[in-house]
């Protein structure tokens, strides 16, 4: 059983301490325990290009990803062969470090557990024995803690945006802590409180890989959405109450007001297009396959109607010596 613990702050920071505890609860319970301070790597941004799409629903290949020449591959592999994952982040402008959502930019979709279902059964009816395919540690279960820290309570992107880090790779978030008030380094030493739930929150994580074939149970704060836990409910149109869109997961519901309290209601036939499950997920990849990667009638006009913006300004660059 192994926790492998991602900082995603300054070293000896808050969002590191915590990320700290948490690991030594896990560890107190015999898990072995890693940490990566993502600060200390790099990673460059995706590109956009979609190669790793293409080579898992077109080419039933790895979904590995074209960049090279920096450390993607490194934390790629840390992230591959751990069972357990504790993601600690300092909240910049109500959101975690940009560089998680860089790493988030490059793994979401190549680590996309539908795309790499699909191309690992694509293999298996086609009978591809060559080449490589999805890599076999992307299906197994796995579960993670996400910590969020900050100065103040500017913070409302924070645990949705590390939430989504997990969820194209289906790991099943546990817990999630949001601690605030903490701007000044290292201050978090002085609340107890928060660091016996960062090391609870670590144990958590390693009780729940013990007992694999019990449910896993979610410890944190429960959210309006009843599927993720989710708080950030977006209402889509200023008319009418559905669709309510959860802002993790996507389910659409209505947001009530029952006895006083506010209450997002999902129906059943809406829960199973949630993103955090393998059906919403699989509903994903067959909107690609049928709408965004389906070529144009008219493909053979791109080069021509392209002209008018290729040749259009010339890129503004800084001066290099």
């Amino acid at each position: 059983m192994k926790i492998l613990g991602i900082s995603c702050g300054r070293r000896m920071s808050n969002s590191e301490i915590l990320v700290k505890e948490a690991l030594m609860g896990a560890e107190e319970i015999g898990a072995e325990v890693e940490l990566i301070r993502l600060n200390d790597l790099q990673i460059k941004p995706c590109t956009g290009c979609n190669a790793c799409v293409v080579s898992l629903l077109e080419k039933c290949g790895s979904g590995d990803c074209v960049i090279k020449n920096d450390d993607y591959g490194f934390i790629e592999e840390k992230i591959m062969e751990c069972d357990g994952l504790i993601v600690s982040s300092a909240i910049y402008e109500k959101s975690p470090s940009g560089l998680l959502k860089t790493l988030n930019d490059r793994m979401g979709p190549s680590h996309d557990i539908a795309f790499r279902m699909i191309a690992r059964k694509q293999r298996e009816e086609r009978g591809i024995t060559t080449g490589k395919g999805p890599d076999e540690r992307s299906f197994k279960q796995r579960v993670a803690s996400l910590i969020a820290v900050g100065g103040s309570e500017w913070d409302t992107l924070a645990l949705p945006m590390l939430h989504l880090f997990t969820l194209p790779m289906q790991i099943n978030v546990v817990d999630k802590m949001l601690v605030n008030w903490v701007g000044l380094p290292g201050s978090v030493v002085f609340k107890e409180n928060e660091l016996n739930r960062a090391r609870q929150s670590g144990r958590h994580v390693a009780e729940t890989l013990m007992n694999p074939n019990t449910e896993a149970k979610y410890i944190g704060e429960s959210g309006l959405c009843p599927i993720c836990h989710s708080k950030l409910v977006e209402i889509r149109n200023h008319d009418d109450n559905y669709p309510a869109i959860c802002g993790i997961c996507g389910v659409k519901g209505t947001l009530e007001v029952e006895q006083g309290k506010v209450k997002f209601n999902v129906s059943e036939e809406d829960r199973a297009h949630s993103h955090v499950l393998i059906s919403g997920k699989f509903e994903h990849a067959d909107e690609l396959y049928k709408v965004s990667l389906k070529p144009n009638s008219k493909a053979g006009e791109l080069p021509e109607r392209l002209k008018k913006y290729k040749n259009y300004l010339s890129y503004s660059r800084p001066a290099r010596n």
